[in-house]
């Protein structure tokens, strides 16, 4: 609301302004010092905005609006001295002069502001090249604009010397510089602060507009304090003052805020401003580059050169985008590979998980004739090893188990840990289920050195067998193999839910037999419906 309230103000003193100064009952005297108290209270104001932004924020946004108010404090001086000679000596203001120092620092310290403000945002190399691009394009775009509006008439005129051409130039060059930092920042904002930034951006865009305009007039020597070129500097002035008003006290960068709050993995959203950002300037120097090349009566050499430069530029710039959209793509794989494999997967063990075995024994099942066993595995008095070694002893225990466990079995079956000392071993299409489990309750007899201890321990093992019925040779050749658009979906929930109640009693046979084996003594294997040896 206060933001809102200040740049309805600003705006009805620059109005305000520029009718003033159209009144035809003022005399030159008074139009005179209109245009400089104007001019130089507009630039007072703006640097006490910047210093109370930079009172009112931390860290590098502090510095950042410090430069900002050292900047336009400059341009006040300079505003100073040009008004010291017009209106107390009441004569034309040499160039160079003073004055122009006050003036050229302005860009300078802003850009050094800016360039603080905008940090090192980028950790990615193909990112940092991105940005670096971003800001070669704008530029770019400002310089053609700056070239058809103002610049080349500036360099074609010539001057009284190479030393006043330099100075003339740096104007609008250093308001291009400065356009280029103010626009990147605007695209790397964040919403919070995205309104001081768009508020700084029409600031700085009426300084240009008033730098460009009083060079090209310089150089045809036409220009006066009373021009209306003055309204530029005033209204700019004025929303770079309401930009470092706008800033609420204590406020804080905002990735600083989020990262306090949500930890530093928030992931941040591109907002559509920073991807259109380097494209607007570009079609406003195109059109105007296209205006100035069809009402040349020849083609101009630097009109053509600065347009291939921008098409360069730009071409490079969508190669990098497209590398960098192929590295993304490739990373967000991996991140799904890997979030798949930890849905999947034990975090200690890297062994299947509870829901991983859960589906392989389901799709063994589907297979009629499929012969399927199931290992129920639990260590026995496990308790006992976290108690006397302690917790990390047990998760390095469980590891080497799990090694072992793996060392027993085909690359084909499945090993998984379904609970904190409790393993589950699915074989497919193995009738040697008993041997299997033998093997794993003789790994289970040697010693496991964690931390140069030897830790003994054993597991018991309860086995349950699953043998498929295979359809009748007769059957199998006279029934014709359905598609899957063919089976009822009744068939289909039905032979879903069979498959669901035998993996059920198949884990509840080893669960059960595993327990036969503890009471007979642990350390053994016992297979479902058969006593224990």
């Amino acid at each position: 609301m206060r933001t809102g309230v200040l740049v309805t103000a600003a705006t009805l003193l620059g109005v305000a302004f520029v009718v003033v100064l159209r009144v035809p009952a003022l005399g030159d005297t008074t139009v005179l010092l209109l245009s400089n108290g104007g001019q130089l209270l507009a630039a007072s104001l703006a640097a006490v905005g910047c210093a109370t932004a930079s009172r009112r924020t931390t860290g590098r946004r502090r510095r950042a609006w410090r430069w900002l108010s050292v900047g336009t404090g400059a341009w006040a001086a300079g505003q100073l001295v040009w008004s010291y000679y017009e209106v107390v000596l009441g004569r034309e203001v040499p160039f160079p002069s003073l004055a122009d120092v006050g003036f050229l620092v302005f860009p300078l310290a802003a850009a050094v502001g800016l360039v603080v403000w905008l940090g090192s945002q980028a950790s990615e190399l193909v990112a940092r090249g991105r940005d670096l691009l971003d800001g070669m394009i704008i530029a770019g775009s400002l310089l053609v604009l700056s070239w058809v509006t103002a610049l080349g008439s500036v360099v074609d005129q010539g001057g009284d010397g190479w030393f006043s051409l330099t100075l003339s130039l740096a104007y609008p060059i250093g308001d291009l510089v400065l356009g280029t930092f103010v626009l990147m920042a605007l695209a790397r904002g964040e919403a919070a602060e995205r309104a001081t930034l768009a508020i700084l951006t029409v600031g700085l865009g009426g300084l240009a507009f008033a730098d460009s305009a009083y060079v090209y007039l310089v150089s045809l020597k036409q220009y006066s304090s009373a021009d209306a070129v003055s309204s530029g500097w005033v209204v700019g002035f004025l929303f770079v003052g309401v930009a470092g008003l706008s800033v609420r006290r204590g406020s804080a960068p905002p990735h600083r805020r989020r990262s306090a709050l949500a930890g530093p993995q928030v992931a941040r959203r591109v907002s559509t401003v920073r991807l259109l950002l380097p494209y607007l300037p570009l079609v406003a120097a195109a059109t105007a580059l296209v205006v100035s090349l069809l009402s040349a009566p020849s083609t101009p050499t630097t009109d053509v050169l600065l347009g291939v430069g921008l098409v360069v530029l730009v071409l490079t710039r969508q190669f990098l985008a497209m590398t960098d959209n192929q590295r993304l793509l490739v990373a967000l794989g991996d991140a799904r590979d890997q979030l798949q494999h930890q849905a999947l997967h034990d975090a200690l063990t890297g062994l299947a998980n509870r829901v991983l075995f859960a589906d392989r024994l389901d799709r063994a099942l589907l297979q009629p004739e499929a012969t399927v066993s199931v290992l129920f595995c639990d260590l026995d008095d496990f308790k006992l090893v976290n108690d006397e070694h302690g917790h990390e002893a047990g998760d390095v225990l469980l590891q080497r188990v799990a090694d072992r466990l793996l060392g027993c079995v085909r690359a084909t079956d499945t090993v998984a840990r379904v609970g904190g000392d409790e393993f589950a071993i699915l074989l497919e299409d193995s009738g040697d289920a008993i041997q299997v489990a033998e093997r794993v309750v003789a790994a289970m007899t040697v010693p496991v050195e964690v931390d140069g201890d030897d830790i003994r321990t054993s597991i018991s093992v309860g086995i349950a067998h699953h043998q498929g019925t295979a359809p009748p040779p007769a059957e199998r050749r006279t029934t014709a193999p359905r598609t899957r658009s063919t089976v009822p979906p009744t068939d289909v929930t039905a032979a879903a839910a069979d498959r669901e109640s035998t993996a059920r009693l198949l884990l509840r046979q080893a669960d059960g037999a595993m327990y036969a084996a503890k009471g007979a003594g642990k350390s053994r294997a016992v297979l479902a419906d058969r006593q224990p040896e």
